[in-house]
Parts: C-alpha cells; structure tokens; sequence
C-alpha cells in the first residue's frame, strides 16, 4: 500500500506544479497559441509583444513540468506541447477549452498568429511560383525522382485503387505517376500556379479520371472514409502543423486504406529553408510514428533512400487498421 501511495503523491505533485505553472495569464496565451501548432521562440515574441527573455523563461517554466517540449533543427529551435502523459494532454486540453474565447487578448494572439502564418505563406508561394515557371528547378539534384518512385510503386501494391488524393499535388505528379492503377484521382493544393502546371500535364485523354482543385491540406473538401489511397509527396516539411495534415489523411482514408509518405530524414541543412522555402527540416521516424499513432494510424513500412550529398529520403506506408 504504502508503494502505491508514493507513486500517487508523485503524480499529485506534478499535476499540482502543472496547475500551478499554467496559473499565469502570458503562459496560457503561450499554449492556446502552441495548441494551434509549432512555433520559434522567434516567432512567440512576435505574437505576444513580449521580451525574448521572458517569453525563453515562460518556455522553460512550462517545459520543466513537461507540458511542452523544444526540438532543435539546424538554427531553429521549435517549441511544441508535448504528448505522452494521457493525464497532462487532457489537463492542457481541459484548460484552453475552458478559456474565455471572446477575450480580447487571445484573439488579438490568435490575429498576430494568422499575420505571421500568412508572411510564412507569401514566402512559400513565391518559391512555388518560382518552381511552376521553372519545373526542373526540383529535379534529380535535389530530389532522386526515379528511385521514390519505383519506391512508392513497389510499397503501394499494384492495387487498384478505388480512389486516390493527393495532399499537396504540386505539379500532378503523384497523380500521374499512380494513374494507371486508380480508377479516381483528385489533388488538392493551395497554390494557383502549381495547379496550373498539374493542369497541364493532366490534360491528356488518359488522364480524364483525374482533377485538382485549391484548397486546404488541414480541411479538405473530400468526405471522410473515401480514399483507400492517400499520398504525402514531400509536404510536410512546408507546414506549420505536419501532424494536423496526417490527421486529415486518416479521416480521408477507408478501412485498410493506405497513407504513402515521403519526405527528408530529419537533418541540419539549414539553407534548405532559405533556397526551398521548408518550415521544417526532415522527421525522424518517430516523429511521423506517433503522429500516425494520435490519427489511428499504424505504420507499416519505412524505407531510406540515399541522396548523393543531400539529406536522406524517408518513405513511410501507414495503414488504417
């Protein structure tokens, strides 16, 4: 008896220390703000009008009682709410569900938040544009097309597939490459001269079954449980939540339906930000795990590819079970 009430005061004590650390009106500006997605401490400044001291010390404040945590890529250091411990995620969850939505400070974080998301987003939609003028600008030297996509063709199965989406298509490619082997396919993209190139290469007879369309990864206009194919081809690393886009995957895809990612090992190139325009640098194979894990999603395979001097390229199938 007397071991079970230690480990039951223990625990007492940290959800007591989390309560207490939460207890203060800029930390919970700092995890409504975090619950929307990863941010710098950088970018936390520029929301909140505070001081980079103090916004570093509320951080760790927060980290020591394990309800963030901060992961380092390259120069950039992103700070995250931490999952793991069911009994703090819901005490978080419990206590921005609770907080006073009308209140004129969070919503003028939650404006701030948006005005920086869009600076983000002008940056990448130049780089987008740049590379619809100029589709050779992702070619072999930055990518090995060829072997992902004998990869991709030999993970898949021969299928067929019944319908296929595409999240993020950029140029049709995937479409294109899967084509013969679905009976549908759709892509979906938020930028306008991407869309125009797929278009284009889509344009032939044989690929009547296949449309894009604009539109938002984290809610796509596709109903639930309708793709028993869906596809990630080097994605993730542009977004401000990579997990939220894997969520939206599993609410698209059927009973057994397969999810097909691809995207950099986690790496230090930090002029991948600067000449690419990516938010994040690569994942490691338990970042996208447990990612799959909290959209109920099992991985099934994992496959590395070398990239001459560049980073390494993941290939992870994950299966709604």
């Amino acid at each position: 008896m007397q071991g079970n009430s230690s480990v039951i005061i223990g625990d007492m004590e940290n959800f007591a220390a989390a309560l207490k650390t939460m207890g203060h009106v800029d930390r919970l500006r700092i995890l409504a703000l975090l619950a929307r997605g990863e941010l710098t401490i950088t970018e936390l400044v520029q929301i909140l009008g505070l001081s980079q001291p103090r916004v570093t010390q509320y951080i760790k404040s927060l980290e020591s009682v394990e309800i963030i945590e901060r992961l380092r890529e390259g120069s950039w250091v992103f700070s995250r709410l931490k999952r793991g411990n069911p009994a703090l995620t819901k005490l978080v969850e419990t206590t921005l569900q609770t907080l006073p939505q009308n209140e004129a400070l969070l919503l003028s974080d939650m404006r701030r938040l948006n005005e920086v998301r869009d600076a983000r987003s002008r940056v990448a939609d130049a780089f987008f544009a740049r590379v619809a003028q100029n589709s050779d600008q992702l070619g072999d030297e930055y990518l090995p097309q060829e072997r992902i996509e004998d990869a991709l063709l030999k993970i898949s199965g021969d299928g067929p597939f019944d319908f296929m989406i595409d999240m993020g298509t950029g140029t049709g490619r995937m479409l294109e490459l899967f084509s013969g082997r679905i009976t549908r396919g759709a892509g979906i993209d938020s930028n306008p001269d991407m869309l125009k190139v797929a278009r284009h290469k889509l344009a032939p007879d044989q690929f009547g079954h296949i449309s894009v369309q604009q539109g938002d990864l984290h809610a796509t206009p596709f109903r639930e449980n309708t793709a028993d194919l869906v596809t990630l081809h080097q994605v993730l690393h542009y977004l401000d939540d990579p997990r939220e886009a894997i969520y939206e995957a599993s609410r698209l895809l059927t009973r057994d339906g397969q999810l097909l990612i691809v995207d950099f090992e986690a790496h230090t190139e930090d002029h991948f930000r600067e000449d690419y325009a990516h938010r994040r640098l690569g994942f490691t194979d338990l970042d996208i795990t447990e990612w799959a894990k909290w959209a109920d999603l099992q991985i099934k395979i994992e496959t590395k590819l070398s990239n001459n001097n560049n980073p390494a390229i993941k290939i992870w199938k994950a299966v709604k079970p």
